[in-house]
């Protein structure tokens, strides 16, 4: 198989996205169907393999989240990989009146059949998740302060 060109790995980067935005777990079918079979998932907390673990993400995701909702900010892709910057919105289910929101952006591999073989998710997970927890949090946003840079004073 020769190796795609950019615009294509944009195509199915688009698809990937639109299919990743569907209202889940109705689109969920049509998110497996452009997956390969050895795709691999990885963001902050998980690590999985095969389509049976992407299937097992977004079904953990809509059993903890109420109206969980990815939104596509931006596409791109370069000669090796396709990149999807996103925010995802949700409650969670043990306190639906709090909504949540984390930004990111994704990594998406491509194989020369245009199946997706790799989401990898890049997202802050200090500052937008654990600085925002109780007891846990504290501790997180002392530590974000005591490495930031002060801008000096003009």
């Amino acid at each position: 198989m020769t190796p795609m060109e950019r615009e294509d790995i944009e195509a199915r980067t688009r698809n990937w996205s639109e299919a990743f935005c569907a209202p889940m777990p109705a689109g969920l079918p049509q998110l497996l169907e452009l997956a390969s079979p050895e795709i691999r998932f990885y963001d902050p907390f998980n690590d999985v393999r095969g389509k049976e673990g992407l299937a097992a993400i977004i079904e953990d995701m809509v059993e903890k989240c109420v109206d969980p909702t990815f939104s596509v900010l931006d596409i791109a892709a370069s000669e090796k990989a396709g990149y999807i910057r996103w925010r995802f919105d949700f409650r969670p289910k043990k306190s639906p009146n709090e909504p949540w929101s984390f930004s990111g952006m994704s990594e998406i591999h491509v194989a020369a059949d245009g199946l997706i073989t790799g989401h990898f998710d890049h997202w802050d997970s200090a500052s937008q998740l654990f600085a925002k927890l109780p007891l846990i949090g504290w501790p997180i946003r002392k530590i974000q302060s005591s490495l930031s840079v002060i801008p000096p004073q003009r």
